[in-house]
């Protein structure tokens, strides 16, 4: 269960939602980069469309814990509550569940994450798959250069493929 102080949830929200929409608009690219590239037979393009639909249903699941937690501190004064009153409310389960689910979709993520490398691309699509992943985990604030050169990539491989 989540005891944060008051206001953290906004700025974790703001903080969370900002890396969000890049990343959306990273794999929006890429995902409309690789739509277009004739699919064969390629084990990684399933691989990373496992990784890519895991990483959404992540980003869902984030965005309502963050509502419900927004939610809690706002509207019902969660902060100034006592332990056992929070762990009586409903709403304290649900994001317990929520916590337990996206840990759960973590490990999931990052297993398939460590195989992905294992994993050949032999198809333009499955090259393209792997370079939308390597947009959305790196971030463009922590290494513009690298971003700059994969989304760039990214372009490259779909004109290239048509």
């Amino acid at each position: 269960m989540s005891r944060r102080p008051l206001g953290a949830a906004d700025a974790d929200s703001r903080a969370i939602l900002e890396l969000s929409r890049r990343q959306i608009i990273a794999g929006s690219v890429a995902v409309a980069a690789v739509r277009d590239i004739p699919a064969r037979t390629d084990p990684s393009v399933d691989a990373c469309r496992a990784w890519l639909a895991l990483e959404e249903t992540h980003q869902d699941l984030v965005r309502r814990w963050q509502a419900l937690d927004t939610y809690l501190i706002r509207e019902r004064y969660w902060s100034d509550l006592s332990r056992q009153r929070c762990a009586a409310m409903p709403e304290a389960v649900e994001l317990d569940a929520m916590d337990h689910r996206l840990e759960a979709l973590y490990e999931t993520r990052q297993e398939l994450l460590t195989a992905l490398p294992e994993v050949p691309a032999s198809t333009p699509q499955g090259l393209a798959l792997k370079l939308a992943i390597l947009a959305i985990i790196v971030m463009p604030d922590e290494n513009e250069q690298a971003y700059n050169l994969i989304t760039s990539a990214l372009k490259d491989l779909h004109t290239l493929a048509l």
